[in-house]
């Protein structure tokens, strides 16, 4: 009898062991896939900022060559006007420079300063439009800061300059189904056109932006466990010629 209950002791008293080992354990594992997940996020949000940081220089540096090019072709008073358009420009970056995200409205605002300095640039060589729903509330809808531009850039210089006989640019947002979609339309010369002509063309405009925007978009899904997504249409009419391209963003609107 007494032996019967030394080892049951001994049993349940090894059975303990074996899952307190267990518990250990899983929780040791725990702590570790949360360690990771925390580490993940932090390199995450380092990339994230590090390609945030590279917008801007790349931004100014862009708008600092078309203030060059209109002093060279001795354009003075355009070159003021510019300048004091750009002055807005730049301290709208100040102010959201240390920013993750913006409001879709200061994003607009952004872009329309934008369209103006590149309308001045080329004077009659292109000409934009922008169009939102007056039912969205732009304030209350957070992106990062400069994710539309860089296309609307990269149309205007691969898409319209490239054509010689001037062109339109469009930025239309709307609500569809709560999601928000914000398009970004030209009639140039296509993708296909921009890569075959660029280095006979001569020029020597770079679409990084285009490339740092996509990453920050891939980034800031994970991060804000947003889900939003970028598509890229070359436009064509029936007979397959190319009529242009159209960027379109969707964010899902997020419930308050």
């Amino acid at each position: 009898m007494i032996f019967e209950t030394v080892m049951n002791g001994t049993f349940l008293l090894m059975l303990w062991n074996i899952i307190y080992f267990f518990y250990q354990n899983q929780q040791r594992n725990k702590k570790q896939e949360k360690e990771k997940a925390a580490l993940k996020l932090q390199a995450v949000e380092l990339e994230a900022k590090a390609l945030r940081a590279q917008m801007n220089p790349h931004f100014i540096f862009n708008c600092m060559n078309s203030i060059k090019s209109l002093i060279q072709q001795n354009e003075n008073e355009k070159s003021v006007t510019y300048l004091t358009t750009f002055s807005k420009l730049i301290r709208t970056l100040l102010n959201n420079a240390d920013r993750k995200e913006i409001s879709l409205n200061d994003e607009i605002e952004t872009c329309k300063l934008y369209l103006q300095l590149e309308a001045m640039r080329f004077d009659t060589k292109f000409t934009y439009a922008v169009h939102v729903d007056e039912n969205i509330d732009l304030k209350s809808i957070q992106i990062p800061a400069l994710i539309i531009q860089p296309f609307i850039e990269n149309a205007i210089w691969h898409g319209i300059v490239p054509r010689n006989t001037g062109g339109n640019v469009s930025l239309n947002v709307s609500r569809r189904d709560g999601i928000i979609e914000i398009v970004i339309d030209d009639d140039g010369i296509g993708r296909e056109a921009s890569r075959q002509n660029k280095s006979d063309s001569g020029l020597t405009h770079q679409s990084k932006g285009v490339n740092l925007t996509q990453s920050r978009l891939e980034l800031n899904n994970l991060l804000q466990q947003r889900q939003a997504e970028l598509e890229i249409i070359d436009k064509k009419n029936e007979n397959g010629t190319a009529m242009g391209t159209a960027v379109i963003i969707k964010i899902k609107e997020e419930l308050s």
